[in-house]
């Protein structure tokens, strides 16, 4: 599963003027996320975006591995500029996984505005000298900027999770991820940095191990990702080479990820993932490759958002602004 929880902090007035007030309690829209969460959708790995620190720490964390044996992984954003309260109260994205079903091995988490290492020297100078258009919050124009302090101004974050499958002994990496939510260029190259770290931990994972391939090495990488299916994001995670000006960026992990969960359904099965006042589509991903994973179903809101006769969620039967994503698959 992937569900971006929608944190309280983000929950802005002048956005969510459409949801009335006893629905926008985070007391409320609690219960409604234990429910959904706990009983509704309890997958066997869980990628969860928007999760405040005190919550992971106080509540998610101790009541799934005490109550259900979930092991679990957090990273927090780092605070904004414009952040007041208090660092527990800063969201993150969080990794769960059945410890009936999986043995840890190791994880990490990275920030995505750390560039170091990760380029060479031309992409350097792209990234430098390759201006971008900022917009305000209402898509008007402001100033630009080089593409590289964009990046380092943001407080995106990534987490990575190795597990082992019991069942068929394979190699599983989780990677869950929360990207900015405008600016392409920018999606574009925090997927990246994601995909030439995995890289990494994929060697890193295989060093010592005997017997052992890449091929018994699986991916799922999922998260919001606030990116529409005929994006480049997309399309630069499934394999298709991105060029920019003089540069060719290719997916390093293209033999790990070539669909996502849109791929093995209709092509009108979900209209939106996402579902604000100002903000609709399809943001939220669960991504494979189909070689080592074989999908047996998706599982979601089975009502057409497009239908829905309010301007957005969340309302009173649904906690946040997005839909929980659910996918079940074989291990091959």
């Amino acid at each position: 599963m992937t569900y971006n929880m929608l944190s309280p902090y983000y929950l802005w007035p002048q956005v969510y003027t459409y949801v009335p007030e006893e629905y926008k309690k985070w007391t409320y829209r609690h219960k409604l996320l234990e429910k959904e969460i706990l009983t509704l959708y309890r997958a066997d790995i869980m990628c969860l975006q928007e999760m405040t620190s005190v919550d992971y720490q106080q509540y998610w964390r101790k009541v799934l591995r005490e109550k259900f044996n979930y092991g679990s992984k957090y990273i927090a954003k780092p605070p904004p500029e414009y952040w007041e309260r208090p660092l527990s109260d800063i969201d993150g994205v969080s990794v769960f996984y059945d410890l009936n079903k999986f043995d840890y091995i190791s994880s990490t988490g990275i920030y995505l505005n750390d560039l170091f290492g990760t380029f060479d020297l031309r992409e350097q100078d792209y990234l430098e000298h390759k201006m971008v258009q900022l917009t305000d919050g209402s898509g008007n124009p402001t100033k630009k900027m080089s593409l590289s302090n964009v990046l380092k101004g943001r407080n995106q974050v990534c987490m990575f999770v190795s597990l082992r499958h019991k069942e068929t002994n394979t190699f599983l990496i989780v990677v869950n991820t929360h990207l900015y939510w405008k600016y392409d260029e920018v999606k574009l190259t925090q997927c990246m940095i994601i995909m030439r770290r995995l890289s990494k931990i994929i060697k890193n994972l295989l060093i010592g191990v005997e017997d052992s391939t890449y091929s018994k090495v699986k991916i799922i990488f999922a998260g919001d990702l606030n990116s529409d299916r005929d994006s480049l994001v997309i399309k630069f995670l499934k394999g298709d080479p991105i060029r920019h000006e003089n540069l060719k960026l290719v997916n390093p992990m293209r033999p790990y990820l070539n669909r996502s969960l849109y791929d093995d359904i209709p092509d009108d099965a979900f209209v939106h993932t996402c579902f604000s006042g100002k903000l609709k589509g399809v943001f939220d991903y669960i991504c494979y490759h189909c070689e080592d994973m074989a999908p047996s179903q998706v599982l979601g809101l089975s009502k057409d958002l497009k239908q829905h006769s309010e301007m957005g969620l969340p309302n009173a039967a649904h906690p946040s602004d997005h839909i929980p994503m659910v996918m079940e698959f074989q291990v091959r």
